[in-house]
């Protein structure tokens, strides 16, 4: 059983029981942040209904020709479907709308992996409601999820939700650093994602490093409220930071940073994110109040939407300036 398995070991067990119940419904709702184990879990259940060899041991072998086509994501009854670039596309619908009428290749039952649902278009919404409303034979769908807020009420009144926990900041920390991360590594990259793996690729990615050092940077001059952060966006951040996800990264940081002020208000016993930063950190949060960076988050959050509405990065940066400078 994967390590990923394990970590959710309640919901592993849920599906165990179904399985072996033969009592597994015919869509599923995985929600959950990225990292949480949304996938892996969908494939394991993908193993565990086709591998001939579950019941010996109730859990998938992992080496038999069923199993090794899942791995492989080459097998004719499960169809995998993600984003193709920022949403679901007309050709992938098309795929999905004539997949949804055949029976399996092989056995009965088909199974369906849709990961990020909440990017489909309407038709794609449309094709994957008629599939919910009028399911055919042995069919399943997991759906995939971070958002779902952003599903139609119809697709989610038809689905049973699954929530998948992350583990805490303290176990995530511990996981890196077994994985070879040193503590001040872990202790930020456990912040920007859930997701190990990513944790450590970041961890070793030169340009998200350039990245945090600007950050800090821009942060110094926005607690200080020097009006110099203005001109910092253009004159450092902008030619740092070039692509989406490293603008995300910007406000992510930010939040962290702010957030862990605002603990450090209340609290000694704070495990920072920047950790080389401890004593300048203590210095600010004793120079800001809990109010201001309270208001100072919420601007960040708001930041947060503009960004994911695709307004102007730049734009966004500098309307974080004007407010935390001059507010």
């Amino acid at each position: 059983m994967s390590t990923i398995v394990k970590k959710q070991a309640n919901i592993h067990e849920l599906f165990s029981k179904m399985i072996q119940n033969q009592t597994i419904q015919h869509a599923y709702l995985f929600e959950g942040v990225a990292g949480a184990g949304k996938k892996e879990m969908a494939l394991w259940i993908a193993k565990a209904l086709f591998c001939p060899n579950y019941f010996e041991h109730n859990e998938p072998c992992g080496t038999c020709h069923q199993c090794q086509r899942i791995d492989t994501h080459q097998h004719p009854d499960i169809i995998e479907i993600k984003p193709d670039g920022l949403s679901i596309k007309v050709a992938q619908v098309r795929e999905l709308k004539a997949e949804f009428s055949k029976s399996g290749v092989e056995s009965k039952r088909k199974l369906f992996i849709i990961e990020d649902v909440e990017k489909m278009t309407q038709n794609a919404a449309n094709s994957l409601l008629k599939f919910l409303e009028e399911p055919d034979g042995e069919t399943t769908a997991l759906l995939l999820t971070t958002a779902k807020q952003r599903l139609l009420p119809t697709i989610l009144s038809r689905c049973q939700v699954i929530h998948f926990p992350v583990q805490s900041l303290e176990k995530r920390i511990r996981e890196l650093e077994a994985r070879g991360l040193t503590l001040s590594q872990a202790s930020l990259t456990s912040r920007v994602t859930h997701d190990a793996d990513k944790a450590i690729e970041l961890a070793n990615d030169e340009e998200f490093q350039d990245t945090v050092k600007t950050v800090w940077n821009w942060f110094k001059l926005l607690a200080k409220q020097d009006e110099q952060a203005f001109i910092f966006v253009q004159t450092e951040l902008m030619s740092t930071v070039k692509e989406r996800e490293s603008y995300q990264f910007v406000i992510d940081l930010l939040i962290i940073i702010y957030r862990d002020l605002l603990n450090l208000t209340y609290s000694d016993s704070v495990t920072l994110a920047f950790l080389n930063q401890e004593s300048n950190m203590k210095q600010f949060a004793a120079q800001l109040s809990s109010r201001k960076l309270i208001e100072v988050l919420e601007q960040l959050l708001e930041a947060k939407k503009k960004l994911n509405s695709n307004v102007a990065a730049q734009g966004v940066f500098e309307d974080i300036a004007l407010q935390i400078v001059f507010s």
